[in-house]
């Protein structure tokens, strides 16, 4: 714990330093790293060797750009040869929700446990939460009793389950009397149709949203705002990575933290220029055990070439689009992001409370609607012109139910192309 908060400290001290100051202390870190993966890690030994790489040539920045770019399917293939030999035997165990039907599991030390700790705890801390906060957090992995340091009144968050429902969670909330409300969009996007159809706002109202794990629509965003009376403070993040970028108090672009990461946005491998879309590419600088270098996120994002109005040095991430996995096929074979469709859905925030689309087959689709009244004819075909700009020709059918069912993880995903079941 004290490790964690020195950690954090220098964490939020590192948002006052000069891009410069930054920068250098991100490429000894990555020095570092690269040494240390290719001297102790079988995978990058023999993944840069076979390139011709020798040990010790890229230590710069810009020779990152040249070491090939690794997936988790890669990682997952090679097993025990992506852990350092010097791997400690009191290691922590990382799992990753599957959500993306990939789980994963791997070590990490102890020491970068603690720095990925207050890397987590760095965005929340950074937009205004403080130490003695009380938090609710809606999550897939609640626990049933607080750590022991909240007994000090510090860092005191209570958990409940993401798919709980709206009204159990209202109950909760006036039970504990929390003052910063986290969770994924989905799930507070069911917490805030609640609110507005009981006509019972939280109480105490919320002083600081916070959403993370999933993509954060504007049409989300707009909703959080109108039923749980605060607009969110959106963090990317994931499990490999941990809290990578963060929106500060401003609620523009995303921070990175490139005191924790080296963060690239590629297309074909190419790097791409501040503006323009690409896959979003990550080096995590501290995690010698079983290191990330070049890891595709297999997010698509775009780099602002502005800095944040707020000062700090920070580079900023414009957006981010979603998983470059979750793209719709079209009739004709082209593939597209089904963003266009979301952000049209705002045009729905009075009659939609739930929606998800999923590709039942090629030119094939389903659009899930939880409505929030009884849906006209009308109504219905104008959700399906709001589908058809984007999906062309393709087949629509539009499927009232009740309630669109959480993946295991607990998450609502947006899009799907390989529909379950719905009860």
């Amino acid at each position: 714990m004290l490790r964690r908060g020195w950690y954090l400290a220098q964490m939020l001290r590192n948002e006052s330093r000069t891009l410069a100051n930054l920068r250098n202390r991100q490429s000894r870190q990555l020095r570092s790293l690269l040494r240390e993966a290719q001297a102790r890690v079988p995978f990058y030994r023999d993944l840069y060797g076979a390139r011709g790489i020798a040990p010790g040539s890229v230590n710069t920045l810009a020779g990152l750009q040249s070491l090939p770019i690794v997936d988790k399917a890669m990682l997952r293939a090679a097993g025990s040869a992506t852990i350092s030999l010097d791997a400690p035997a009191d290691t922590v165990a990382i799992n990753t929700s599957g959500s993306s039907g990939e789980p994963f599991r791997f070590p990490i030390d102890r020491h970068y446990d603690q720095w990925r700790k207050a890397q987590y705890l760095r965005p929340y801390l950074s937009a205004g939460q403080h130490l003695r906060d009380k938090v609710l957090r809606l999550t897939g992995r609640p626990i049933r009793q607080l750590p022991w340091f909240s007994n000090l009144g510090v860092l005191r968050e209570w958990r409940i389950h993401s798919a709980a429902e709206p009204a159990r969670i209202v109950e909760a909330w006036e039970r504990v009397r929390p003052d910063v409300l986290q969770g994924w969009p989905s799930a507070l996007r069911s917490l805030a149709n609640h609110c507005i159809e009981a006509g019972r706002p939280l109480t105490p109202a919320p002083r600081l949203v916070f959403t993370d794990s999933e993509l954060l629509l504007p049409d989300t965003r707009a909703l959080l705002e109108r039923g749980l009376g605060s607009s969110p403070i959106d963090i990317f993040g994931t499990f490999e990575s941990d809290n990578i970028a963060y929106q500060c108090a401003l609620r523009g672009g995303y921070h990175v933290a490139i005191d924790s990461v080296v963060l690239e946005i590629v297309r074909d491998g190419k790097p791409v220029a501040p503006g323009e879309d690409g896959e979003l590419i990550v080096t995590v600088l501290r995690n010698r055990t079983t290191p990330f270098i070049r890891y595709n996120l297999k997010d698509i994002g775009r780099l602002s070439g502005e800095p944040c109005p707020c000062g700090s040095a920070f580079p900023l991430l414009a957006v981010v689009h979603g998983r470059t996995t979750d793209l719709v096929v079209l009739p004709d074979g082209r593939q597209c992001s089904p963003q266009g469709i979301f952000a049209r859905m705002n045009n729905f925030a009075d009659t939609v409370w739930h929606y998800q689309l999923r590709q039942a087959a090629s030119g094939q689709f389903e659009f899930l609607i939880v409505p929030a009244k009884e849906l006209s004819t009308l109504e219905r075909q104008e959700i399906i012109d709001a589908v058809r700009p984007t999906l062309g020709d393709a087949q629509i059918t539009l499927q009232i139910v009740d309630r669109i069912p959480a993946d295991p993880s607990g998450k609502r995903r947006l899009f799907i192309s390989q529909p379950p079941r719905v009860s």
